[in-house]
């Protein structure tokens, strides 16, 4: 897979350091050594090889603070290997390909085979080693401003790892990833930063489905979201709600609009004049007659907030409509 892209190879018999001393055993341009330092100033022994994506400069910094690629390898180490560190701005995807390793995170020990994953926060400490006589692994540093909210929610209750069969994408989309960013085109470093997207998002999929974490919490909201497009024509209030769902008011608007975008009655309000466009548009009912079968019994406000939400009033929208149909 990784052949026909532009890769370093690199040789190791025995060594151990940070990017100094790595520098005097690989010869790296001033821009790979600046792209490298961050997530190789480590506590390390390195035995084996590593062929390293080679590196594109990325002027499109815009885009950088989104979602950036700052480096990826793939690792054949034997049994002395390990790196050890912390601190580092970057958020590390590992897969392993053959072999065994071992990772030390977050107070946990994870024993790693072929096909497992782990994704992690570089600035957090961490170890990670080989388990027996080799580890055959592909390393994908990434980082940016939106990274760090992904990662939260793949990481939810201390998670870290994914196992062989959960992650059916990872070959796709990570030679989606390199294509973006090994091929000059325009909008490289946005469509790199698409790709990177896109990956993280199935990684966080993969995880939900794979824990069955749904927090109670969305099972709450869910269903209460259900009983009301079922039930918006009745008088809902934040009162009620709240005691639908068993949160307080406070903690119901808050996870509400994290779900869904809007606060349970502006989700309300838009259900109810759904409702009204459609019995507008296909029925020759009056105008009060309309708002109540709604769930709006007072016309005059049930004329302001549509007007507010549709910039027109009833009547208007009831002609332009009719318009469309003739």
């Amino acid at each position: 897979m990784f052949e026909k892209y532009p890769m370093n190879h690199y040789e190791f018999s025995d060594h151990a350091g940070g990017i100094e001393q790595y520098e005097q055993t690989v010869k790296m341009t001033p821009e790979e050594t600046e792209n490298y330092a961050l997530i190789i100033n480590a506590d390390y022994r390195l035995q084996g090889y590593v062929d390293v994506l080679r590196f594109f400069p990325s002027p499109d910094d815009a885009f950088r603070r989104g979602y950036h690629l700052q480096s990826f390898s793939r690792m054949y180490s034997n049994a002395e290997y390990y790196t050890s560190r912390t601190g580092s701005p970057s958020f590390l995807i590992l897969y392993t390909i053959a072999g065994g390793g071992i990772l030390t995170y977050g107070g946990n020990t994870y024993r790693l085979k072929e096909g497992d994953l782990f994704w992690i926060d570089c600035g957090q400490p961490h170890t990670y080693r080989t388990d027996g006589p080799f580890w055959d692994h592909t390393d994908m540093h990434i980082s940016g401003a939106g990274v760090q909210t992904l990662y939260e929610e793949f990481s939810a209750g201390s998670h870290c790892v994914l196992r062989a069969g959960q992650i059916p994408f990872l070959t796709g989309d990570t030679e989606a990833v390199l294509d973006a960013y090994s091929t000059p085109a325009s909008h490289r470093t946005m469509r790199t930063a698409h790709c990177i997207e896109t990956l993280l998002y199935h990684l966080i999929l993969a995880a939900d489905e794979t824990l069955n974490r749904q927090p109670q919490k969305t099972v709450l909201l869910q269903n209460l979201i259900a009983y009301m497009h079922e039930h918006f024509r009745e008088p809902l209030t934040m009162d009620a709600l709240s005691d639908l769902c068993g949160l307080s008011k406070y903690h119901l608007s808050r996870e509400f609009c994290k779900l869904t975008g809007f606060p349970p009655i502006e989700y309300l309000i838009r259900l109810r004049l759904e409702e009204a466009r459609v019995l507008l548009a296909g029925s020759a009912l009056p105008v009060c007659e309309i708002a109540r079968l709604s769930g709006i019994e007072n016309e005059a406000y049930f004329s302001r907030l549509f007007h507010q939400r549709m910039h027109m009033t009833p009547g208007a929208y009831r002609k332009q409509t009719a318009g469309k149909k003739e």
